[in-house]
């Protein structure tokens, strides 16, 4: 497995209020939202709950949708404390390897990208008020990626009581490649983009830095993180 990831401020935000992380095969990206700076908290403390919560061992599996609870009530709770930082929140998506079965839990539009027999799948569908439209045929596709409402999430981390994580899983094979990033990539980049991008023959490092490399250079509206997985 080669792993790299790039997270960028973007040319028009002056705080990077993405976090990501992982720990031996689990992954975690976040987006934050919120004044005052509290949308970095927010998807900090997401990704680091989620992480802590790995590190009990085996089974995790199972347990994404669990794990982001808990990062949502670690939102909650430390909203609770520091005033500054009420109505915070965060996207996240998470993807477990455990062999050749991945599993992947979101919550918001930060997404996962699966290359697998030539092909670049969008294993997650976005929470937002476009995506709803466009799965009950009310939008074209073309219609959703100009829609005024395209970045107003219908699911987030931050909300009290028990938030609904969509998860899935799918069966990996050698060579397969996977992308998790921020919405700051998938606003600049169609997915044609990304999958030319993803399949070319440089470390995995280096794609990362020229998928967000690419995101600036088309205009960079938001910040932009990824973490690419070869398997």
């Amino acid at each position: 497995m080669e792993i790299g990831t790039a997270s960028d401020v973007g040319k028009n935000r002056k705080i990077n209020e993405d976090s990501l992380g992982y720990r031996g095969n689990l992954f975690v990206i976040a987006d934050g939202m919120g004044g005052h700076n509290a949308g970095e908290v927010a998807s900090a403390l997401a990704v680091e709950e989620v992480l802590r919560m790995s590190a009990g061992g085996t089974g995790f599996h199972q347990e994404l949708p669990l794990a982001i609870n808990r990062a949502n009530q670690a939102i909650l709770d430390h909203a609770g404390e520091y005033p500054e930082c009420r109505g915070m929140g965060t996207t996240i998506a998470i993807l477990h390897l455990e062999g050749n079965r991945a599993r992947v839990a979101h919550i918001g539009d930060s997404r996962v990208y699966w290359w697998h027999g030539g092909k670049l799948h969008r294993v997650t569908r976005d929470h937002s008020v476009v995506e709803e439209l466009l799965l009950h045929g009310g939008i074209t596709q073309e219609e959703a990626d100009y829609h005024p409402q395209r970045n107003i999430l219908t699911r987030a981390l931050g909300i009290p009581g028990k938030v609904e994580a969509e998860s899935t899983e799918f069966t990996t094979a050698a060579g397969d490649r996977i992308l998790m990033c921020t919405d700051g990539l998938t606003s600049m980049l169609t997915d044609d983009d990304i999958a030319t991008l993803l399949v070319r023959d440089e470390p995995a490092q280096k794609i990362a830095e020229l998928l967000v490399a690419e995101a600036n250079k088309r205009g960079g509206h938001d910040n932009i993180s990824v973490i690419v997985v070869f398997l």
